[in-house]
């Protein structure tokens, strides 16, 4: 029987069989060493841990219930309702030890510490507590190794935070290094996404890429480019259909939309509906169609507005095109079929009057600003990927939209997120329906409400800005407005003034006509304003303007389609600062204090063919 001279033993509580399995699994058959594995699970009930194990590694895994010597690339998972100790080279059951935690990782590596001195490498991982910092202070003193599990990637950071600073050798930071690398490359922030949910993700990427261990990995995604590509369609969730949960559709047709309609009607006819985290757009657009078929012969009499939002940028691009499969319209009404969509090469195009319906936009919900005035959100099924902080933040954003038209919130039943009852009253348990009753006094995350808003909002007359900023920004908006009515008016290109957080300050006539907006109200946001506007490029311009006050010129932009031609534009963007105003000090760009805007001259090009050569 091979012996070996070297040993692992990792301790973890909550959280930990996930970590456990992603450990395990980046680990190859040739694993120098035993792992005594210490996970705390509720004695009361049979432990499956081995069983799950097995399925994510291929080292030997050996479920300890009698004294068993420790071999070289196998795994030991010690039983849920003992202590254990290792002692001669291999692993024992133990008595009672007070009311210590079983199995105690304090002393599992305290007995270890004993036998193996410098060969042993301790492993704390995710868990709530502090078993395993007394006995982590043992190993130390012995001369061992202690990792940590980074506490900011644990589920549960308490275990791996007990530890003194002094006695750890290295935190491993592979997962947050990865996650710095995929926001750098990508724009989106997955740091608030659960940590649980990334590794699982990351780890199938690891097996497809034959990795063995996250550090490797993340060496894999700076050498190979196409590797980041994929972790990023990976880590994005698109779970979507055409009335998905058909019941769900009903219960809004029959109880909520008859409310939201009747509110809106008060409104001039104006219903504003949010699909955030719509993937390729069949939500956004059932739920155009679901409004179409309740106006019936009254459709034209309404604006109503659709905004669908996703972080994935290739997904919205494929959701603008309105062009799906035939297969993936199997569950939809033959009358919807035949009303709501045209036949096209390759599948069905959603028809042009719902498609102008609905507005796609890219955006991140961890950084994103709300729209106004919404009468109803669809959320469905997101939030469970995020942590906790992140989902307060984003149900403050949706109850900034919906408390002015006292709108609803629609998140899905696997939702698990319990909104405050003092913001949400709950509609429809089995759905997560909520209506917003209050909202927060600002804008998430900013200072101070959207410039230019209804005064009338009750969530401005709360007392957010003190009488004199209020004035400001109305003498403010007063000075905008008459420079729009006196120069831009009469310029010969389309000008459109913008604030940092890319609302339309002002708009000329000829602007609305070049980027086929019909109407604008000062508290817009203009990258979702305009129809096929390419959000990454013309958003990171705009950005680069007010971080470092340059002047940039899109040359080409392309807008729209009709009949296999592309609409091309040309953007002029500059900074633009007016003396004598005092912006709120969310329209201020964080490396001064000057209060700048951002100036956009828009001018037709030319109607093309697109060519290989052509910009895309």
């Amino acid at each position: 029987m091979a012996r070996s001279d070297n040993l692992v033993v990792v301790g973890s509580s909550a959280g930990g069989i996930e970590a456990l399995g992603i450990l395990l699994g980046s680990l190859g058959e040739d694993f120098p060493a035993p792992l005594v594995l210490a996970q705390h699970l509720d004695p009361r009930r049979p432990s499956h841990l081995a069983s799950i194990l097995e399925r994510r590694t291929k080292l030997p895994i050996v479920s300890v219930v009698e004294p068993t010597p420790l071999e070289p690339g196998k795994v030991y998972v010690v039983p849920s309702n003992q202590h254990v100790m290792i002692q001669d080279g291999s692993v024992r059951l133990e008595a009672d030890h007070g009311n210590r935690p079983r199995p105690s990782v304090d002393l599992l590596l305290s007995s270890a510490a004993e036998s193996y001195r410098d060969r042993l490498i301790a492993v704390i991982l995710t868990g709530s507590g502090s078993d395993g910092a007394s006995g982590a202070v043992d190993v130390k003193a012995a001369g061992g190794t202690v990792i940590i599990q980074n506490p900011a990637t644990a589920a549960h950071p308490s275990m791996p935070q007990a530890l003194p600073p002094t006695v750890v050798d290295h935190t491993d930071d592979a997962f947050g290094q990865i996650l710095q690398i995929v926001g750098h490359h990508s724009a989106i922030d997955f740091r608030q996404y659960k940590p649980s949910t990334l590794l699982r993700r990351i780890s199938r990427r690891m097996t497809i890429r034959h990795t063995h261990s996250l550090a490797e990995y993340r060496d894999c995604l700076e050498s190979q480019p196409e590797e980041m590509a994929a972790l990023v369609m990976s880590l994005l969730i698109k779970v979507t259909e055409f009335f998905r949960d058909r019941e769900a559709f009903d219960r809004l047709r029959l109880e909520i939309f008859p409310t939201i309609l009747q509110s809106a009607r008060q409104r001039g006819n104006v219903l504003r509906l949010w699909s955030a985290g719509c993937a390729t757009g069949e939500e956004a657009y059932s739920l155009a169609f679901l409004a179409a078929d309740i106006l019936g012969s009254e459709l034209p009499e309404w604006r109503v507005k659709v905004f669908a939002t996703d972080v994935d940028e290739s997904a919205i691009a494929f959701a603008r095109r309105g062009l799906y499969p035939h297969n993936t319209m199997r569950d939809l009404p033959d009358e919807f079929r035949s009303r709501f969509f045209e036949n096209a090469e390759g599948g069905a195009r959603v028809a042009k009057p719902i498609r102008q319906m609905v507005i796609f936009g890219q955006q991140d919900l961890n950084r994103g600003v709300p729209f106004p005035r919404i009468d109803l959100v669809l959320c469905r099924n997101l939030l469970i990927y995020f942590n906790p902080d992140l989902q307060r933040e984003v149900l403050d954003l949706f109850a900034y939209s919906l408390y002015p038209t006292q709108g609803f919130l629609f998140l899905g039943k696997a939702e698990t997120v319990r909104p405050t009852k003092a913001v949400f009253q709950m509609v429809d348990k089995k759905w997560r329906i909520y209506r917003c009753i209050s909202g927060p006094l600002q804008i998430p995350g900013r200072s101070s409400p959207p410039l230019g808003g209804n005064h009338n909002d009750p969530m401005k007359r709360r007392g957010a800005d003190p009488p004199g900023e209020t004035l400001d920004r109305e003498a403010e908006l007063a000075s905008i407005r008459r420079l729009n009515e006196v120069l831009l008016r009469f310029l010969g290109a389309g000008a459109i003034l913008i604030d940092a957080n890319y609302r339309i300050l002002t708009m000329n006539s000829m602007a609305r006509r070049i980027l086929g907006v019909r109407d604008v109200g000062n508290d817009q946001d203009f990258l979702h304003t305009v129809r096929d506007l390419p959000y990454g490029e013309v958003r990171n311009a705009i950005d680069r303007v007010f971080r470092e006050h340059v002047v940039v010129t899109l040359p080409e932009v392309p807008l729209d389609q009709r009949a296999g031609q592309v609409r091309w534009v040309m953007l002029h963007l500059s900074p633009s600062h007016m003396e004598g105003t005092n912006l709120p000090r969310r329209c201020r760009p964080s490396s001064g204090s000057r209060p700048w805007r951002a100036s956009i001259a828009s001018s037709t090009k030319s109607w093309r063919t697109p060519t290989a050569g052509s910009p895309s």
